[in-house]
């Protein structure tokens, strides 16, 4: 069957990703949105487009009658799930099935043979891939018995993924609390509670592996992705092929998803993935029946367009490469940017993005919903793009990316990209020696790229400062003589400033002088002569900061706390508290406090979910609560009022 109409039941980047495909095989594209979405890119890039509506992802993203309506009444054929959201959901895609709608994924009963992890576990078991060992049963069954595994071990929710319902015990003693807090992780992500048990390893590798499958019986491998550079469980950089493996533990891993895939009667794109120790033996960790995050660097070493694989075979097409079509051609390596702060135990960063540059080089890809400006969303996950490098080598592929990262400008919200930074530029990557635990040991050193106090980067800093506040009085003279304090990645300067005679200043700071002529200013970039030697800084600014990309690196210029710390009036009148203000987008989980309750600085006032993470929000000092502003299910925007406190 030839599919001309397809609803993509996604959003953001994996959507318009979709859409690519689609045009290219002149598909019709059908596009759903949420109100708060209207605005967003792959409403504008689609064929056509069609509200969700307004409400909770329950209400909208997740309402399986409402998207299938949408299908009905568009003349849909098919619907593409994309990842996350509905995708793997086998309820879904046996709506759809029942709709004479295809399902762009494989048949429902064998997305429910895989969404379970035990029952996943049991076909493994019959393909003959190894397991760790594991107990299954009821809570009390696994606190009296999972000793006997030896610590430390696992407990993992049955169903869902991305770190929920997962807890590490390292002692008989913890086994009780974390048993009961993964099981209700589990109800509330997944709406099942069943949870097991497994085997910790220590300092191990994710191994993936990329199949495709076609309805007449064809199942071929796409070689692997090594995903270990995780952080809360959740992947941060990946690359094709692994450089870990030797030629008979790749044979192995490829055999064994070939296997599975077979063995569950598997169609469409899907990723068998495992768990491997330090000495390369593998275990079966879950099979994802979806697309994945990371298949371009699939895609850029073997040349094989995924998505478009998926629509042939949705058709009912055979697969129109043979395993022996498949070879790696270089490296391929993806970090994800994602909107959050790895500082700060990588809180999320949802809000208005008021510039964005990405580069652009050859071998370089971007996946990204983001262009130019736009709003992160705190509903969804907090990845904003994928940068992917393609390379002949691995080193190649490492040097392009490091290049890729130093062009990356966001202003407005917070991101990783210092992290992913200072990994590409770490030894320990280079030369891949890493775990899934290796972000977790080095986030104090990755977290924050190191910051050199050289003149050069304060005397910019002073003409975005500058120019911000509009003290420059054009390419011409300077008339003025001045000094700012300015902040830069928390370290503070005066700089003082005089003209000179050719048009340009005198910059002093710390008793070295350096010398600014030939500005000029164009598009959030500025050139100028630092010292008779060219250079050139690319910025963005807003009423509250300011942030420059010079040399690679990028800064971030702060104004003064708009409300700092209350301090104790020194006349000893009344001291008005400043209230409590949301510093996120998010929504309100829980409120642990009531009006006119005493709390004390750094007590828990109420918890915010944003971007798929909960948020503690602390009392800032002791104080009287005098007004809740917001309950529970509210959703809250960056510098909203939350508690009003008494004076």
């Amino acid at each position: 069957m030839k599919i001309k109409k397809v609803l993509i039941a996604n959003r953001g980047e994996i959507a318009l990703r979709i859409m690519r495909s689609l045009k290219k095989l002149q598909v019709h594209s059908i596009a759903v949105y949420t109100e708060a979405e209207k605005n967003d890119q792959h409403v504008k890039m689609a064929d056509e487009a069609h509200s969700l509506g307004e409400g909770s992802l329950e209400k909208t993203w997740l309402n399986v009658h409402l998207i299938i309506e949408i299908a009905r009444q568009s003349g849909a054929d098919a619907i593409h799930p994309g990842y996350g959201f509905l995708s793997e959901n086998a309820a879904f895609a046996h709506a759809c099935e029942d709709a004479g709608i295809i399902f762009m994924g494989p048949e429902s009963h064998v997305i429910q043979k895989m969404g379970s992890k035990t029952l996943a576990a049991k076909y493994a078991r019959e393909a003959q891939i190894p397991l760790l060992p594991r107990l299954e049963g009821s809570p009390e069954f696994l606190i009296e018995n999972a000793s006997s595994l030896g610590f430390p071990v696992l407990v993992k929710a049955a169903s869902g993924g991305g770190g929920k319902g997962m807890i590490r015990v390292d002692a008989p003693e913890m086994l009780k609390d974390a048993v009961y807090n993964a099981s209700e992780q589990a109800k509330r992500y997944f709406a099942d509670d069943t949870v097991y048990v497994e085997k910790y390893v220590e300092n191990p590798r994710h191994i993936e592996v990329q199949v495709l499958a076609d309805h007449h019986g064809n199942v071929i491998h796409l070689l692997e992705r090594e995903c270990t550079l995780q952080r809360n469980h959740q992947k941060v950089v990946e690359e094709a092929p692994s450089v870990t493996l030797n030629d008979k533990v790749r044979a192995g891993l490829h055999q064994s998803a070939v296997s599975l895939a077979r063995t569950v009667g598997y169609r469409s794109a899907g990723t068998v993935e495992f768990i491997m120790d330090e000495n390369l033996q593998f275990y079966f960790l879950e099979m994802n029946t979806r697309i994945q995050v990371e298949h371009p660097v699939t895609e850029m070493i073997t040349g094989v367009d995924l998505i478009e694989e998926q629509i042939r075979i949705a058709e009912g097409n055979f697969l129109s490469i043979k395993q022996a079509d498949i070879s790696s051609n270089g490296h391929a390596i993806e970090m994800r940017l994602y909107a959050e702060d790895p500082a700060t135990g990588f809180r999320p960063s949802a809000g208005f993005v008021k510039k964005i540059i990405f580069p652009k080089a050859r071998g370089l890809r971007i996946d990204s919903a983001l262009e130019n400006a736009g709003f992160v969303h705190p509903s969804f996950d907090a990845m904003i793009a994928k940068v992917v490098f393609h390379g002949k080598t691995r080193e190649e592929a490492i040097s392009g990316m490091q290049q890729a990262l130093s062009g990356i400008m966001v202003h407005g919200i917070k991101t990783n990209i210092d992290l992913l930074v200072n990994i590409a530029d770490d030894e320990s990557y280079k030369k891949n020696k890493i775990s899934t635990h290796s972000i977790g040991q080095n986030l104090k050193k990755w977290s924050v790229r190191y910051f050199e106090e050289e003149p050069l980067l304060w005397t910019a800093a002073l003409f975005i400062w500058l120019e911000r506040f509009n003290k420059i009085p054009g390419n011409s003279s300077w008339r003025m003589i001045g000094n700012e304090k300015l902040k830069i990645n928390n370290v503070e300067k005066n700089i003082f400033y005089h003209p000179k005679g050719d048009g340009g200043l005198n910059v002093t700071m710390d008793y070295k002088t350096g010398s600014i002529s030939n500005i000029s200013l164009k598009d959030h970039k500025v050139d100028f002569l630092w010292n008779n030697i060219p250079k050139t800084v690319v910025f963005n600014h807003s009423q509250r900061d300011a942030i420059f990309l010079i040399e690679g690196k990028q800064y971030h210029i702060l104004l003064p706390d708009i409300l700092p710390l209350p301090k104790q009036a020194s006349n000893g009148g009344i001291l008005k508290i400043p209230d409590l203000k949301a510093t996120l987008f998010g929504k309100v989980l829980r409120i642990n406090v009531s009006e006119k309750q005493k709390v004390k600085n750094g007590e828990p006032l109420l918890v915010l979910e944003s971007m798929k993470m909960e948020n503690t929000i602390l009392a800032p000092v002791d104080s009287i609560i005098s007004k809740i502003n917001v309950k529970v299910g509210d959703q809250v925007s960056d510098g909203q009022t939350l508690i009003f406190f008494e004076s």
